[in-house]
């Protein structure tokens, strides 16, 4: 799994560590949490646009930083319909 290092605002910097201490965790946990969540919440506003018609699947993998073989099966793995027809 690849790492990354980062630096973050004062204020996000403090969020994320009174969410560790609150949570219980560790503050890498919740910059993942954060992290995986931006990622999914992107993917479902790719997800409807490409629904529309709007884009395509190869570009919603583009803007996912993925293949679009990948992409057509992280659509799958949450139960999204991969054609837009």
């Amino acid at each position: 799994m690849p790492v990354v290092s980062l630096e973050l605002k004062e204020d996000v910097a403090r969020f994320v560590k009174t969410k560790a201490v609150r949570d219980r965790t560790d503050e890498a946990t919740v910059l993942k949490d954060l992290v995986e969540t931006g990622f999914e919440q992107r993917l479902r506003e790719l997800y409807q646009e490409y629904q529309e018609g709007e884009i395509s699947l190869g570009y919603l993998a583009e803007q996912l930083g993925v293949t679009t073989w990948r992409a057509y099966h992280l659509l799958e793995e949450r139960g999204l319909r991969t054609a837009n027809v």
